[in-house]
């Protein structure tokens, strides 16, 4: 069976489809959406945009700690229990947003929103991922994380009808509810593992016997792996910072793709159906990185990544009012946007095993999201000293850099089981 074909199987297949499931509200409901939410919720309240965009991303911290209940969840509980819990009350809590009318209000709801978001996606999808996968998750990965490029294409357009039919608090009640049924429908068909299900991982062929001894050896298993062990291991910190890098690549790129290209003298309906493209492009960005992952390996896909990372971050320096950069550029970071998702969990699962996945991302996850924090950080820096993108990209890039040398010192030799 070769590992570059997709051959999962019918519940594996079904298995991606609840992470894309996940990956689609998630982003969502805690990025793309804000894009349009800021400033509906400002005008319908009286309050300034830029106030709540101030809030925004103190609010986001707060998943951080989602993550890390999340993975003590898993761990005593189930990755199934954990993802229909988190993404029930994480659509309850969207729904929220037609209840707040004030800063404080939007401030919480959007805190809550980033804490289930944070256990229903960034750790309860890429553990199904890495538990029915264990040896082709890139590739599986390269499915699932379809969803956040569909939601960029597809979310805000959604949203945009939804308020059409009803209005700006009826579009969250709808949004908040179907996240509640895609819970809903996950705990259903989902298992935490293929043998619950008398599968092998990677629809492998195994005889009965097999599948139950792998199923007591798994409800046996006792992780030596304590967060105070995870701190002090060399591949959490190269991981953890390597890829936080690497998001940070991939926020700048994407929350500024339209003010960007506006500046290049692109005109503003132009800019924006730019993004709409990139998101559809970014669907083959993220099977290409999981073909690659599958056929070089996850650190070798990850160093293609990052350079290709700094050629589209080149097209954002120069400068230039050529049309066909711009466009060119566009392409660049729809393919680029598309991989992250899935060669971070990825490298996870290949060094800490199937086993231990949670708990190394109950660790990591804290770590990338801090590290990606500094984004706008520097994006302000740069625009703030000469009004444009091109000192804040170049900044990037040299962030870019230490990434790739970073993640060229992981050993992905297994240390979990």
């Amino acid at each position: 069976m070769s590992s570059t074909k997709s051959n999962f199987g019918s519940k594996g297949w079904l298995m991606i489809l609840v992470a894309g499931l996940m990956f689609y509200f998630y982003a969502g409901m805690c990025t793309d959406g804000l894009n349009t939410i800021v400033n509906n919720f400002a005008e319908a309240h009286g309050l300034q945009p830029a106030d709540i965009l101030s809030w925004t991303t103190p609010a986001s911290w707060v998943g951080l700690i989602g993550a890390v209940v999340a993975s003590w969840f898993i761990d005593r509980k189930s990755n199934r229990l954990c993802l229909l819990i988190s993404a029930v009350l994480g659509g309850i809590s969207y729904m929220f947003y037609g209840v707040v009318n004030n800063l404080a209000g939007f401030t919480v709801v959007t805190a809550l929103a980033n804490f289930f978001g944070m256990g229903y996606c960034w750790t309860c999808a890429n553990a199904l991922m890495a538990s029915w996968f264990p040896t082709r998750k890139g590739l599986a990965l390269g499915w699932a994380t379809m969803g956040q490029n569909l939601c960029s294409a597809t979310f805000i357009l959604l949203l945009t009808a939804f308020m059409g039919m009803t209005s700006l608090n009826g579009s969250f009640y709808i949004m908040g509810a179907l996240l509640v049924v895609a819970g809903i429908f996950s705990f259903i068909v989902m298992r935490d593992t293929p043998e619950e299900l008398g599968c092998a991982p990677d629809n492998g062929a195994v005889s009965k016997e097999e599948l139950e001894a792998a199923q007591r050896e798994m409800k046996e298993y006792k992780s030596p792996w304590s967060p105070k062990a995870l701190l002090t291991n060399k591949q959490i910190w190269l991981i953890g910072i390597g890829y936080g890098l690497y998001i940070i690549c991939n926020v700048s790129l994407i929350s500024q793709m339209i003010p960007r290209l506006i500046m290049t003298g692109l005109e503003p309906p132009v800019a924006i159906g730019s993004m709409t493209v990139a998101a559809l492009l970014g669907l083959l960005g993220s099977y290409g990185t999981g073909w690659l992952d599958q056929k070089l390996g996850t650190k070798k896909a990850s160093i293609v990544y990052g350079f290709w990372y700094l050629l589209t971050l080149a097209c954002c320096i120069i400068p230039s009012n050529s049309l066909a950069l711009a466009y060119f550029s566009v392409f660049c970071t729809g393919i680029a946007i598309g991989g992250i998702g899935n060669l971070f969990p990825s490298m996870t699962a290949t060094v800490f095993g199937r086993y231990d996945f949670v708990r190394a991302m109950g660790v990591l996850n804290p770590i990338t999201n801090i590290v990606r924090s500094f984004t706008f950080v520097i994006i302000g820096f740069g625009l703030g000293r000469t009004g444009n993108y091109h000192l804040s990209y170049a900044l990037v890039a040299g962030l870019c850099v230490v990434g790739i040398v970073l993640i060229s010192l992981i050993d992905e030799k297994k240390i979990g089981k």
